[in-house]
C-alpha cells in the first residue's frame, strides 16, 4: 500500500504543481524524484531504471519524439501547414468538411498543445458559420486528436512500443479503429451534421491541388511509408521527412531553425515518463496489488473496469495522456495473456488513459483553446456531456465486439 499512496502522491503533484509557471517537464521531473525517496526502490533501483531509458527501444522513443519536435518545429516556420491548409480550402467545397478536416491534419503535429494551431482557423470559420464559440472550442478538440491513435510515431504509441515490445504497433492502430471511426461519427453527429452552411461551389484544378496536397504532405507520409517498407526506426526516416521540408522551403537559415526546432521540454517530457514507467516496473509491491486486483477479476468486464478507472484516474490528474500509460502498462504486462486477448487490453487502457487526458481540466489543448476563443471551461463541459457519454459507450461496446471476433 505504501507503494501506491506514493504513486498517487507524485502523480497528485502535477496538478498542484501545474498552478505554477514551471513547464510540464520540469512538473514531472519533481514528480519523478518525489516518487523515488517515498516510494522505497532506492538509489540503485533508480539508477537502474534511469540507465534503461537509455537503451532499446526507450532510446529509440526519445530520438524519435526529438525528431517529431524538429520536423513539427520547421513545418511550422516555413509556413508548410498553412500551404496544406489553403490547398484543402482549394479541394474541399463543404466548409463543415474543412471543420472536421484541419483540426485532424494539424494533429498529426504531434506537439504539446498542438490544438492552439488549428484553433485560429476554426475560430474564423466558425464565426463566419455562427457558430457558437462553446461549440467551436468542442469542434477543434475533438477532431484535433484523431491522429494519436493512427498515426505510429504519436507519443503514446511509441511509449507503448518501448514498454511492451511484443506488441505490433500498426497492428495496434487496426484496434484503435475500433474506438477512432465511431467517435468521428459521434463528432459529426453532435457538432456538424446540423451547422447551417451555403451550398458548396465547384472547385477548379482538382487534380492539380490534390498534388499539390500531397507534395505539402510529404513530410509526414514518407516516413510512415519509408517505416513501413524498411522496417528502420522513425527518427532515422524522418531525417528524409526533413530532407522534404528543406526542398519545400526557401532554405534560408535553414540549419539554424532545425536547432531551434527541438523542443528540449518536450523530450525530456518523454523520457521521465519512460523513467517513471521503469520505476512503477520495480515496485513490487504496486504490481502485486494490481495483480491480486486482476485475479480476483473473474471476467473481462470487471478487469476492463480496473483499467479504466485507474486509466482515466492518472489521465485526468495528470493532464497527460503518456504519463497515465506509464503507470498503466506495467499493469498490462503483469497479465497472463497474450495473442488478441493482449492487444485488446493495450487498446482499451490506451483509449481510458486518453478520455482521462482529453476531459482533463489542465489538458493544454483545451486550455488553449478556450483561451483563444474566450470561453469558460464549464461552457466547453457542458458541449462536452453527451461526447462523454458515447466515449464510454463506444470504448466498452468496441472492447466486447472486439473480444467475440478476435479473442
Amino acid at each position: 500500500m505504501i507503494q501506491l499512496a506514493s504513486v498517487v502522491i507524485s502523480f497528485l503533484l502535477i496538478p498542484v504543481l501545474g498552478r505554477t509557471k514551471l513547464k510540464l517537464s520540469y512538473i514531472l521531473l519533481i514528480s519523478a524524484g518525489v516518487l523515488a525517496i517515498i516510494s522505497g526502490i532506492g538509489f540503485e533501483g533508480t539508477a537502474q531504471s534511469l540507465a534503461e531509458v537509455f537503451k532499446g527501444s526507450s532510446l529509440s522513443t526519445v530520438l524519435t519524439i526529438l525528431m517529431v519536435s524538429v520536423l513539427g518545429g520547421l513545418m511550422k516556420h516555413y509556413k508548410t501547414l498553412d500551404k496544406i491548409v489553403e490547398t484543402i480550402l482549394l479541394i474541399v467545397s463543404s466548409k463543415k468538411i474543412i471543420l472536421m478536416i484541419i483540426p485532424a491534419l494539424i494533429g498529426i503535429l504531434i506537439i504539446p498543445g498542438g490544438a492552439l494551431l488549428s484553433a485560429p482557423f476554426i475560430n474564423n470559420l466558425g464565426e463566419e458559420m455562427n457558430i457558437a464559440p462553446p461549440k467551436r472550442a468542442a469542434i477543434n478538440l475533438v477532431f484535433r486528436h484523431v491522429a494519436m491513435f493512427l498515426l505510429p510515431f504519436s507519443t503514446g504509441l511509441l511509449v507503448i512500443a518501448s514498454s511492451m515490445p511484443e506488441i505490433n504497433i500498426t497492428k495496434l492502430v487496426m484496434f484503435n479503429l475500433a474506438y477512432v471511426v465511431p467517435m468521428f461519427f459521434v463528432g459529426y453527429l453532435l457538432y456538424i451534421k446540423n451547422i447551417e452552411s451555403e451550398k458548396s461551389t465547384h472547385k477548379k484544378d482538382l487534380g492539380k491541388n490534390f498534388l499539390k496536397l500531397l507534395l505539402y504532405t510529404s513530410p509526414i507520409t514518407i516516413c510512415v511509408i519509408l517505416n513501413a517498407l524498411t522496417g528502420l526506426p522513425f527518427y532515422i526516416t524522418m531525417i528524409v521527412s526533413v530532407v522534404c521540408v528543406y526542398f519545400l522551403s526557401d532554405k534560408k537559415d535553414f540549419v539554424k531553425i532545425t536547432i531551434k526546432s527541438i523542443n528540449w521540454h518536450t523530450v525530456l517530457m518523454v523520457a521521465i515518463i519512460l523513467l517513471l514507467k521503469e520505476m512503477i516496473l520495480k515496485m513490487d509491491d504496486l504490481l502485486l496489488i494490481f495483480g491480486n486486483l486482476f485475479k480476483q477479476s473473474n471476467s473481462t468486464f470487471s478487469v476492463l473496469v480496473i483499467f479504466l478507472v485507474s486509466s482515466v484516474f492518472f489521465g485526468i490528474i495528470t493532464g497527460n495522456q503518456t504519463a497515465a500509460l506509464a503507470i498503466i502498462l506495467p499493469m498490462v504486462s503483469q497479465l497472463n495473456v497474450a495473442g488478441n486477448m493482449l492487444y485488446i487490453y493495450v487498446y482499451f487502457a490506451f483509449a481510458s488513459a486518453f478520455i482521462g487526458y482529453f476531459f482533463s481540466p489542465i489538458h493544454l489543448c483545451q486550455a488553449f483553446t478556450i483561451q483563444l476563443m474566450n470561453v469558460t471551461t464549464l461552457e466547453l463541459y457542458k458541449e462536452y456531456r453527451y461526447y462523454l457519454l458515447f466515449s464510454l459507450i463506444v470504448l466498452f461496446s468496441s472492447a466486447f465486439i472486439l473480444t467475440a471476433i478476435f479473442a
